[in-house]
């Protein structure tokens, strides 16, 4: 039982190798997103996969998948969805799509991905290994995007793999009075245990729709009892918790909480 625990997630690995080369897609209106006339870079090779969005290709440069965000290095799902990546694309030519801004503030390349016509953005979402990320002003194929998460969510696949302990409620304070930046403890999350059974948050995370991500320590969490996450810096106390942040965590038009359990399961996910 031990070996097939190993070797389990291997096999589920192959097997969407498989489906890659295949040609697996599932209809968003177009399995690539794009059409003949869109404007591309010039076809390279990737000679290295980072992470599940960052990629190096032949002449060093690295870029960045546009309009999705994949867990970062010690996170949940980090290492399928970078292998996922690695069977798609790694030693094989691909084309590059630009949107509207040419890179981020780390100089990576923001474009969007095609592998013999596979739109590799889009793919590593609908098959569960990467989250919906809109970045204005890159929003070319958002829509098509949240379609495949919206897939990928409701067979609940890789990422969205739901957590047995399902008694939590959540909202979110997510405009603080005046100016965000002065009045960051204005700004927090409120999770309630609306369940019947004492439960312990210790390696509970809670995660927004970019990178930022606060890891709660042991809590015994009592039915009825609320918790507070403030986004500035304060002393930890009953019921009561800092993220520590120097700056706002959520937007005030729109942003996304994932709540995961201490193995990694979505336990909640909060829009706005």
């Amino acid at each position: 039982m031990a070996i097939l625990k190993k070797v389990l997630p291997l096999f589920i690995i192959i097997f969407l190798v498989i489906l890659c080369g295949c040609g697996l897609y599932y209809d968003y209106g177009s399995s690539s997103g794009r059409s003949d006339n869109d404007a591309s870079d010039s076809n390279f090779i990737v000679k290295e996969v980072v992470d599940g969005d960052t990629i190096i290709l032949s002449d060093n440069s690295r870029v960045r998948l546009i309009g999705i965000n994949t867990p970062e290095y010690g996170m949940y799902f980090y290492g399928e969805a970078r292998e996922v990546l690695e069977a798609m694309v790694l030693g094989k030519e691909v084309v590059l799509e630009k949107d509207i801004s040419e890179v981020d503030k780390y100089s990576r390349l923001l474009r969007y991905v095609y592998m013999d016509g596979l739109f590799v953005n889009l793919e590593m979402v609908k098959r569960g290994f990467a989250n919906a990320y809109t970045y204005p002003p890159d929003v070319k194929y958002t829509e098509k995007i949240l379609a495949a998460e919206r897939y990928a969510r409701s067979n609940n696949l890789g990422l969205w793999e739901k957590s047995k302990i399902d008694i939590v409620k959540i909202d979110i304070n997510y405009d603080a009075s005046g100016n965000d930046n002065l009045n960051l403890n204005d700004e927090y999350v409120i999770i309630e245990n609306i369940g019947d059974d004492i439960v312990n948050t210790d390696g509970w995370t809670v995660k927004d729709s970019g990178t930022s991500i606060y890891k709660l320590g042991r809590y015994i969490f009592k039915p009825g009892s609320t918790i507070y996450l403030y986004t500035g810096s304060g002393k930890d106390r009953e019921g009561k918790f800092y993220w520590g942040s120097s700056k706002p965590i959520w937007n005030n038009d729109h942003d996304t909480l994932y709540l995961r359990d201490r193995k990694g399961l979505l336990m909640e996910i909060y829009n706005y």
